[in-house]
């Protein structure tokens, strides 16, 4: 599994279910509450842990402005009810596994986008 660092908008029943199952997931709110997006996106990267967030501007950060990731994943889950959205996020990312690094992933209802980051083959 690879090591996460869950952004602070990723609901905390997340960040707890990934651990129950055994998941090494730093979570920002704990480590760099109201921290800027290129800062997260750092501080998760030098740690080698591949980022789990909701915001779409990482996506950016990674793919359009080249910014170095181990591995983004953004939770596309909205459609989803609350309680079922954190549950199916949860067992998604566990899914992805290692496959995840060097890509960017994005979960969606019922299905996972991977997209390989400039500059970075997938491990």
């Amino acid at each position: 599994m690879a090591l996460l660092f869950a952004d602070e908008c990723v609901a905390g029943e997340i960040v707890q279910e990934l651990r129950t199952r055994g998941a090494d997931v730093v979570y920002a709110k704990e480590v760099c509450r109201g921290s800027p997006d290129p800062e997260v996106l750092r501080l998760a990267t030098e740690a080698g842990r591949v980022l789990i967030t909701h915001d779409l501007g990482f996506g950016e950060l990674a793919v359009r402005q080249g910014q170095h990731a181990a591995g983004v994943i953004i939770l596309s889950l909205y459609a989803l009810p609350t309680g079922v959205r954190e549950r199916y996020g949860a067992e998604q990312i566990w899914a992805l596994g290692d496959g995840v690094l060097g890509q960017l992933a994005v979960i969606e209802p019922g299905r996972v986008r991977l997209r390989p980051l400039p500059g970075r083959e997938p491990e």
